[in-house]
């Protein structure tokens, strides 16, 4: 009787362990980190701004939902990136979406648009800029990418920093990273990002990744 009833109990030991751990842990969606606006563009928006761009095509992506399980208090998603959840992709479906991102990239309190086109001729990608002004937007176009990686690089746009300065990574290990007073909203494609410069009435790009 002694062994029943200390197999019995072991079993519920067990059961209760489990249930325990269970409780403490759960599943969270990492892709909710990386919305539409700051890391793409519904298609809809994207093409009222691009038009019939001439010699240019769209570069559509896809949104993945990514699990991954929270235990206590760490970040489930502390090391989960835009591109483990955005792929590049020539498919077409109905909620389709568009490498680009929106922000007020000049400080004007005006919604800016940035949207990553294909050059048909090359296949090069050419971030082109949507510059609000009143109802009409200027166009600019940052510097052109190669790639045959599929993999998903940007435009990601984040939100100017409170004080103003943007500090970009110290790659070189020299203990003074490159600074910028910025007026704006920040845009990144690639290794590069942008910032508006009003003084000279055009984007600066800054090495921020290799």
């Amino acid at each position: 009787m002694g062994r029943t009833i200390g197999r019995k109990g072991l079993a519920v030991l067990l059961v209760a362990l489990s249930a325990a751990v269970g409780h403490g842990m759960q599943s969270v969606d990492c892709s909710a980190r990386y919305p539409v606006g700051a890391f793409a563009l519904a298609e809809g928006d994207a093409v009222r701004l691009v038009g019939a761009a001439s010699g240019f095509s769209l570069v559509h992506v896809r949104k993945k939902p990514l699990l991954m399980t929270a235990s206590g208090s760490e970040d489930p998603c502390e090391l989960v990136y835009g591109g483990d959840v955005l792929e590049l992709t020539r498919a077409r479906t109905p909620d389709a979406l568009v490498a680009g991102c929106e922000g007020d990239f000049r400080g004007q309190g005006a919604r800016d648009y940035v949207v990553l086109l294909r050059r048909i001729v090359d296949g090069h990608y050419v971030p082109h800029v949507y510059l609000a002004r009143g109802r009409e937007f200027d166009e600019v176009t940052l510097e052109p990418h190669a790639t045959e990686d599929s993999a998903w690089f940007g435009p990601a746009c984040t939100p100017r920093p409170r004080d103003g300065v943007f500090q970009a990574p110290d790659l070189e290990g020299t203990g003074k990273p490159a600074r910028a007073a910025v007026v704006g909203d920040l845009i990144t494609v690639g290794w590069w990002t942008y910032y508006w410069r009003p003084d000279l009435r055009r984007f600066q790009g800054i090495l921020t990744s290799d």
